[in-house]
């Protein structure tokens, strides 16, 4: 029973997002226009990978029963969800039209106020890598790759690595799946040979490519 009266701007407490966007051009006495755009975007980037991760985690939950039903809506979901996460990524990639529209003259303006701040630093980018399946021992640059980050998301990110990742789990679900038995052989061939190779390999690290 809902207790009290929920208002459009409270709920999405506005009042914190919306004060969020502080100019570093501004602080140093040298309003740049277009900082405001590059502050948003980068967000609003933010804000999707926040909605990956809570979409990662929810599939990963339901391939890590020990036994999933495929005539449940369980499926269903995992696969309904997996799309979400695509076209969300769709979007992301098409945000840099939007950017694009700030010409390098524009970003000179303030570039120089934001170092050493990088894209870089996104460690909810580098968590998401790590949940679906993109492994340290893989990633071009190792040394670099954990350096700009700080202390308790380079601990984040490399927990999420000791875990088993989604990647991980979709092939266990496999693996645990019959395709067929081999008449002549006798041997019982699993999905995994024919289907888990590329869809670990290729589907789920190529997400955040997408």
């Amino acid at each position: 029973m809902q207790t009290k009266d929920v208002h459009y701007s409270d709920y999405l407490q506005l009042e914190k997002i919306l004060n969020a966007q502080q100019l570093e051009s501004d602080l140093n006495d040298a309003h740049a226009h277009d900082e405001m755009l590059f502050i948003i975007i980068h967000q609003s980037y933010e804000l999707w990978f926040k909605q990956i991760m809570y979409e990662i985690e929810s599939i990963a939950e339901i391939m890590g029963q020990g036994i999933i039903n495929d005539n449940s809506p369980d499926l269903q979901t995992v696969v309904h969800r997996l799309n979400r996460i695509v076209v969300i990524l769709r979007i992301a990639v098409h945000k840099i039209d939007i950017m694009e529209t700030m010409t390098p003259m524009d970003f000179l303006d303030f570039r120089n106020f934001l170092r050493p701040a990088s894209g870089f630093q996104s460690w909810q980018f580098k968590l998401a890598e790590a949940r679906l399946g993109l492994r340290y021992t893989e990633r071009h640059a190792q040394e670099y790759y954990l350096s700009q980050l700080r202390q308790e998301h380079v601990d984040l990110i490399k927990d999420t690595e000791s875990k088993p990742s989604l990647l991980d789990l979709v092939n266990e679900w496999l693996e645990r799946m019959p395709f067929f038995d081999d008449e002549e052989t006798g041997h019982h061939l699993s999905r995994t040979k024919f289907i888990g190779i590329p869809f670990g390999r290729i589907i789920l690290p190529g997400m955040l490519k997408a």
